[in-house]
């Protein structure tokens, strides 16, 4: 290489790492805590988010939780599984209000509640647990959480209160808990039994066996406890479930459901070899999430609120590098089997 052309290429990598350093720089002071004498606040880019969305809230709460939304819907299955009535509508269409498109296991534990806590009583009940699934997905944190509203996925399923938040919650228990909280969550849409094929391709073959042992012990006593309301659910759900796209663009179930599956093994695979070498498993695991947004039954933008569940395993795994305090992030990830 000529002395001119080395000189070329030597100014134009510095050009490069100075703009790199100059994004990381803004970015830095974006980011990093306000400190004022000896206490600290919340970044820059936190406060104007976490105020975004604390006006979304305040909409929200002012205008939507005034009336039922998604959770009605839950309530009422209950109610008519305890009083035997059918669980599902064939009439029902995707925007029919209070219908009911989940498998039974929600509806069978909500049965018994419902003939001691009123419709309202549990709208109140289910709103403040949304609320407490977005505290904890934030670290913790208010202005973290309030900040997690800015992204209009999550406005949207405050808005409409359906179970993303709790789904994203049940996700990132199973990664950095338990592998049993895959079943509740795969319980409550089944989506999330692709935990098992991640803990299987991740190399963690026992946790995936025992994951589908509980699974189906759960299923078993549903069946058993409700077969005529299963029966309706593959006759009702699972048949629309493979005609109809229910998603933002007109891509079919099985079709996303594929994807998702591709994914899911390229995210354990992933995440094996971090942590085989001694790295994280943060890569694969977001994938995993992306992966179980893309397989939802309906992914609609309420969907994409699951996406914040990367929040808590990244503050994982900054707390686990000592980037931050470990009281501001989910407890750690248990060892592998």
């Amino acid at each position: 290489m000529t002395s001119s052309a080395s000189d070329r290429t030597g100014a134009l990598d510095r050009l490069d790492d100075a703009a790199r350093g100059g994004v990381g720089s803004v970015l830095g002071r974006l980011f990093a805590p306000v400190e004022v004498g000896s206490r600290r606040f919340p970044s820059i880019a936190i406060s104007v988010l976490a105020g975004i969305g604390a006006a979304l809230l305040l909409i929200i709460a002012t205008t939507e939780w005034q009336h039922f939304n998604d959770e009605h819907a839950y309530w009422l299955a209950g109610a008519r599984l305890l009083a035997g009535q059918p669980l599902y509508d064939p009439s029902a269409a995707a925007n029919t209000p209070f219908a009911y498109w989940y498998p039974p296991p929600l509806a069978q534990v909500l049965a018994p509640l419902t003939s001691v806590v009123s419709a309202d009583a549990f709208s109140v009940a289910w709103t403040v647990l949304l609320l407490a699934c977005l505290w904890w997905l934030g670290g913790r944190d208010l202005f973290t959480a309030l900040a997690l509203i800015a992204f209009l996925p999550v406005a949207v399923e405050l808005r409409v209160r359906n179970v993303h938040l709790v789904m994203a919650v049940l996700a990132v228990l199973a990664l950095r808990r338990s592998w049993a909280f895959w079943v509740p969550a795969a319980a409550i849409k089944i989506t999330p039994v692709l935990g098992v094929a991640y803990l299987a391709a991740a190399g963690r073959w026992r946790d995936a066996l025992k994951v589908g042992v509980l699974g189906l012990a759960v299923l078993a006593v549903s069946v058993a406890l409700a077969p005529g309301a299963w029966r309706e659910f593959f006759d009702v759900v699972g048949t629309r479930a493979g005609a109809e796209g229910g998603a933002l663009l007109p891509i079919p179930f099985a079709l996303r459901f594929g994807v998702g599956v591709a994914l899911v093994v390229v995210a354990g695979r992933l995440a094996l070899r971090a942590t085989a070498a001694g790295g994280s498993a943060f890569v694969g695991e977001a994938l995993l999430i992306a992966a179980l947004t893309v397989a939802n039954p309906t992914l609609w933008a309420t969907a994409l609120s699951m996406l914040v569940a990367i929040v808590p395993l990244w503050l994982t795994r900054r707390a686990a590098e000592g980037a931050m305090p470990e009281a501001a992030a989910p407890p750690e990830a248990a060892t592998p089997a």
